[in-house]
C-alpha cells in the first residue's frame, strides 16, 4: 500500500501541470477575397468549429492536428470560427490576415502558450471592399461632370441672377474698357490702355459683378425671413414659401469677392497696372 502511494505521488510531480485553459475572443473586419488564418509554429491545431454560410465559403483541408486554418469567401458573410489548439510543449499561434490582390498579410494578433490547451474564438466579418472609382483619365468630359456637380451646389434663382448680372457687367465693362482706350488714343492726353491696364480693369469688372450680386442675394434672402416673420408673429398666417436663403452661395461669393479684391490690390500695388486715369 505505501508503495502504491509512493508511486502515485511521484507520477504527479513527474507530470507536467498545465494552466487554466484561455477562451480569448476576436474581431476581425476583412475585405471579400481577404484570407483569414491561423497558424501555429506547432501542430497544435485540433480541431475547428466554423458556422455560417459555408456554401459561400473556402475552407482548409487540412488533416487535424495542423500547423494552420483558413477561410475565405468573395461575398460579404459572417463567420463564427472556434478552434482548439493544445500542445505539450510551449508554442506560438497567430491570427493573420491575408490581400491576395496586393499580396499582403497583416498579423492581427498573436499569442505565446507556455503549454497546454488555447481555446479562441474568432468573429470574422468580410465586407466589401470600398471602390476605387473610375480609373478614366482626365478630359473635357471630367471637367464638365465637375462643373455640372459643383455648379448643383447652388438654388435656381442664384445662377439665373449671377448669370443675368455676369452678362450686363461683361457687356457694360467690354464696351466701357473699348470706350476708355479708343478715348485715349484720339485725344492724346492719356497713354492708350496696354494689356496689363486692361486686365486690371476686368478684375474691377467682376469684382464690381460679385459686390452687385451679393448685395442684391443678400437682400432678397432678408427680405423673406422678414416676411416669414412678421407674417407669422404679426399677422399669425403661416405662409409656406419656397426657401431662398442659401448661406452657402453668400459665403463662396463672399470668399471669391475677397479673392478677386486681393488680387486686383496687387496687380496695382505690386505691378503698378492701374491705368492713369483723369482727376
Amino acid at each position: 500500500m505505501l508503495a502504491v502511494l509512493m508511486m502515485t505521488a511521484m507520477a504527479l510531480l513527474v507530470s507536467p501541470v498545465y494552466p487554466a485553459t484561455m477562451n480569448p475572443q476576436e474581431n476581425v473586419n476583412l475585405y471579400t477575397g481577404n484570407k483569414l488564418i491561423v497558424q501555429s509554429n506547432q501542430a497544435s491545431i485540433k480541431s475547428v468549429v466554423v458556422r455560417g454560410n459555408l456554401s459561400a465559403a473556402t475552407l482548409s483541408s487540412n488533416a487535424y492536428p495542423s500547423k494552420n486554418f483558413t477561410l475565405t469567401t468573395n461575398s460579404t458573410q459572417l463567420y463564427t470560427v472556434d478552434l482548439l489548439l493544445s500542445y505539450q510543449s510551449p508554442y506560438t499561434s497567430e491570427i493573420v490576415i491575408s490581400d491576395p490582390s496586393s499580396g499582403s498579410m497583416t498579423q492581427y494578433t498573436s499569442y505565446f502558450v507556455s503549454g497546454g490547451d488555447l481555446n479562441v474564438t474568432v468573429f470574422a466579418s468580410f465586407q466589401a471592399a470600398p471602390s476605387a472609382g473610375p480609373t478614366a483619365p482626365l478630359g473635357w468630359s471630367s471637367f464638365y461632370g465637375w462643373v455640372s456637380q459643383f455648379g448643383g451646389a447652388f438654388p435656381l434663382w442664384i445662377k439665373i441672377l449671377y448669370t443675368v448680372l455676369g452678362a450686363q457687367f461683361a457687356f457694360v465693362g467690354y464696351r466701357w474698357i473699348k470706350f476708355e482706350d479708343e478715348r485715349r488714343r484720339i485725344e492724346g492726353h492719356l497713354p492708350p490702355l496696354d494689356r496689363g491696364n486692361k486686365i486690371y480693369l476686368w478684375t474691377e469688372v467682376v469684382f464690381r459683378t460679385l459686390i452687385a450680386g451679393f448685395a442684391i442675394s443678400l437682400a432678397i434672402m432678408i427680405g423673406e425671413v422678414l416676411v416669414l416673420l412678421i407674417a407669422q408673429y404679426l399677422l399669425f398666417v403661416n405662409l409656406n414659401l419656397i426657401s431662398l436663403v442659401d448661406f452657402f452661395s453668400i459665403f463662396f461669393v463672399a470668399a471669391l469677392g475677397t479673392l478677386v479684391y486681393l488680387t486686383r490690390e496687387g496687380l496695382e500695388r505690386i505691378f503698378d497696372l492701374k491705368p492713369i486715369m483723369e482727376d
